[in-house]
């Protein structure tokens, strides 16, 4: 039961780590352009944060798979925890979380070639699109504690799943209005204007 015990726990902390990762991800993108020149510094700060706390994140949700395989409690094959809903322990579930990890590995693995991509004008107009795969790592992460997890019923897994949807919904509007500030500011509005202009020409 120790690696039972152990695994849940993992579970637990890779959503909270996933939620941080989000919030984080949002918080520092969400900026305004004035904003992220005046403020560039701590910006980096947020941005090398976030990628720690998904690192971490995928770290644990490694170790969570990991040990549902090895731990005889329930019956979880390596086929079964890699390849969505063919699980022997509550099929459905467990392929939510199975998708929830594989969201996150392409997310982590785009954001850590970011830098390369930046150079080519095709990748950076896909970059983005890919990388709001995190925004779907989260409810499938929900979905699968809530539906696979033995400990649903439970006061503090209820505490951390409303404490997540909290997070990570504040983190998303507060991002949208930032965006949506900034599309409307009167610098955007002129360049806006100047591109126009000059296709027409």
């Amino acid at each position: 039961m120790t690696l039972w015990f152990l695994a849940r726990a993992a579970g637990f902390t890779a959503l909270a780590g996933a939620t941080v990762a989000i919030c984080l991800g949002a918080w520092a993108s969400g900026s305004s352009a004035g904003r992220r020149l005046e403020q560039r510094e701590s910006r980096m700060l947020l941005q090398l944060a976030h990628r720690s706390a998904a690192v971490v994140t995928l770290a644990l949700l490694g170790l969570h798979a990991v040990l549902l395989v090895v731990d005889s409690h329930v019956a979880i094959s390596v086929p079964g925890a890699l390849v969505p809903f063919t699980a022997g322990y509550r099929g459905t579930a467990v392929g939510l979380g199975t998708l929830a990890a594989y969201c996150l590995v392409v997310v982590a693995l785009v954001g850590a070639l970011r830098g390369r991509l930046a150079s080519s004008p095709r990748a950076v107009r896909w970059w983005r699109p890919v990388h709001a795969l995190a925004y779907a790592v989260w409810p499938l992460s929900i979905a699968h504690g809530l539906w696979s997890g033995t400990d649903t019923q439970t006061w503090w897994a209820w505490s951390l799943y409303a404490g997540s949807t909290v997070a990570v919904v504040t983190a998303v509007l507060a991002r949208l209005t930032s965006e949506e500030q900034h599309v409307t500011a009167p610098l955007a509005t002129a360049r806006q204007q100047l591109a126009t202009s000059g296709r027409r020409a």
